[in-house]
């Protein structure tokens, strides 16, 4: 996939000088490269929602010279995914099924997530998840932020963490407290973002603050030129699409807690002790109700 890896590359490298309608199109190639290989070029610049000379001033100013040599590209990639992926590929090209009748509802999401899931779990995925992962153990904090519809993500990450581990806060702004929270952020440390469209501001802003204390960031967005994903050391990109009103940030959820279970992996004897001692704690505030206990619901 090396000719299309270089003009993924070129497309985010170049995006911020673009111009805001090139921008459109460039960010829908990148979400969706399987248009590229499967749709016309007057197609897929009514899908970005710009004319098709967008496409084609686009295709110029990344130094390709006609629609179809950036297309084939797209089209070898293709042939060179698994096959899960080609099937739903031909799945998308060859289907046109109304997502929106009540009675396949559920079953559209279900396959969304499913799909959603597979997607996050590619081997180019998990490669990024793997990097993540060494700039996460060298860190001397981790900072994690994700508002809104994103919090959960982060909330599990930091919750899961911290059970082998104290170095982590997680930027949830309790209190009034937002800024007050990334106080200190630095270039030993690292900021885990999770976002997606429409990206909340705060966690944009926490991300541009990092950068300007020069801390380097792992975003988890829908987007490689997510606002949060630009210039990030690792970028986890991860579909959110869902038949719902709503986005889906199943595949968010997903990532954060693999990250976990790869840091635990690693942790060796050092994160099985601190597990054990956090277990510990916990049966001694009576945390989890004891379906087996003899002395409840008992009756004199």
């Amino acid at each position: 996939m090396g000719v299309y890896t270089d003009l993924r590359e070129k497309l985010i490298s170049d995006y911020a000088t673009l111009s805001p309608q090139m921008q459109k199109a460039a960010r829908h190639i990148l979400d969706h490269p399987n248009d590229v290989a499967l749709r016309s070029m007057r197609a897929l610049a009514r899908a970005a929602n710009v004319p098709p000379s967008t496409v084609t001033r686009l295709m110029a100013a990344i130094g390709v010279d006609t629609w179809q040599q950036f297309r084939d590209s797209y089209q070898n990639r293709l042939l060179d995914l698994p096959a899960s992926y080609a099937h739903r590929a031909r799945a998308l090209q060859n289907s046109e099924a109304d997502i929106h009748r009540d009675t396949h509802l559920l079953e559209d999401i279900a396959q969304a997530e499913i799909a959603n899931i597979g997607q996050a779990f590619g081997p180019e995925m998990c490669e990024r998840m793997k990097d993540a992962c060494e700039h996460i153990a060298r860190a001397r904090q981790v900072f994690v932020v994700g508002r809104g519809a994103a919090y959960p993500a982060a909330y599990q990450f930091a919750y899961a963490y911290r059970l082998f581990n104290d170095n982590v806060v997680l930027v949830d702004g309790r209190s009034g407290a937002f800024g007050d929270q990334l106080r200190g952020i630095g270039r030993r440390d690292i900021l885990i973002a999770v976002g997606a469209r429409p990206y909340i501001r705060d966690t944009v802003r926490a991300v541009e603050f990092a950068r300007n204390q020069h801390c380097p960031v792992i975003a988890v967005s829908d987007s490689d030129v997510a606002p949060i994903a630009m210039d990030a050391v690792t970028k986890l990109v991860v579909s959110d699409r869902s038949p719902s009103f709503f986005q889906s940030f199943t595949a968010s959820v997903s990532v954060m807690q693999a990250l976990v279970a790869l840091l635990v992996a690693r942790g060796g004897q050092k994160a099985l002790q601190r597990i054990a001692a956090a277990e510990e704690q916990l049966a001694a505030f009576d945390t989890y109700y004891d379906e087996a206990d003899p002395t409840r619901n008992s009756r004199s």
